[in-house]
């Protein structure tokens, strides 16, 4: 077995040959730290989409059918258009 450096912290440590990390708490930290930048990164976004889907759901009330509305009443409530799913 050889010495490796961890991923994180760089201290070296010995084990299974794909082993990338020294400790169960620095797998954990890396982890943590990769899924709050995915988060910072979709945030903002997903915010937009809720809104858009809150206008939407305002629109067309309980109504499960179809039903044309016009681009500028949803426009007058802040519809962010570049943002559809």
């Amino acid at each position: 077995m050889s010495k490796r450096k961890c991923k994180l912290c760089k201290a070296p440590f010995t084990g299974r040959s794909d082993k990338i990390f020294c400790s169960a708490q620095c797998k954990a930290d890396y982890h943590n730290k990769l899924k709050a930048a995915t988060l910072k990164a979709t945030f903002n976004t997903d915010k937009i989409l809720h809104r858009n889907r809150s206008i939407l759901l305002e629109v067309m009330g309980k109504n499960l059918q179809q039903k044309k509305v016009d681009r500028d009443s949803l426009a007058k409530k802040n519809f962010r258009f570049e943002y559809m799913t």
